[in-house]
C-alpha cells in the first residue's frame, strides 16, 4: 500500500466513466451501466432524449477539474456523443452535429449509459442485472439497511 493516499471501496468494484477519465481503469473495466430507451428524437437535431435522468444517472458531472466539457455520463460505443443535460427522468443525448446522429437513434432503440458515479447510479436501483455476452445470466437484489 505504499504510495496509496486514497481508497474509493464505493466504485472500486464497478468502476464508472470519472475513474476511466482519470486513468484508473480502461473502458471495457466498466461493469455498470444504465439501460435507456430513446423517446423522442427529432429530425435534424443533434440530440435525442432518453428516459434516463438524474434518477437514474445522478447529476455528478464527472472530474470536472481535468477540464473536460461537463457531462453526465458517456454513451457505450459511441463516443461521438455525451449525456448533454438531465432532467428527473429525462437524459438529452447530444452529438457535435445532427449528421452523426440522423436515422441512427430511433424512438424505442435502447442505448447503454456508463454513467459518472457508479454508487450514485447503483443507490437508485433495486437490482443488479448480471449480463455475459448480451444475455441475462442472473439477478441480484439490492439490500438496504432501511
Amino acid at each position: 500500500m505504499t504510495g496509496v493516499t486514497e481508497a474509493r471501496p464505493g466504485n472500486y468494484i464497478f468502476y464508472d466513466r470519472t475513474m476511466v477519465l482519470i486513468g484508473c481503469c480502461e473502458p471495457r473495466d466498466v461493469a455498470v451501466s444504465v439501460l435507456a430507451s430513446v423517446v423522442s428524437h427529432q429530425p435534424g437535431a443533434a440530440h435525442f432524449v432518453v428516459d434516463a435522468g438524474a434518477l437514474a444517472l445522478s447529476k455528478d458531472l464527472g472530474p470536472t477539474h481535468l477540464g473536460l466539457e461537463p457531462a453526465f455520463g458517456a454513451v457505450k460505443d459511441h463516443p461521438e456523443l455525451t449525456v448533454a443535460s438531465v432532467s428527473q427522468e429525462h437524459g438529452v443525448i447530444r452529438a457535435a452535429a445532427p449528421p452523426a446522429i440522423e436515422g441512427k437513434f430511433k424512438v424505442g432503440q435502447h442505448v447503454e449509459i456508463i454513467p459518472n458515479h457508479s454508487c450514485l447510479t447503483e443507490a437508485h436501483f433495486d437490482e443488479y442485472v448480471v449480463l455475459e455476452g448480451g444475455r441475462v445470466m442472473d439477478r441480484w437484489h439490492i439490500e438496504r439497511g432501511r
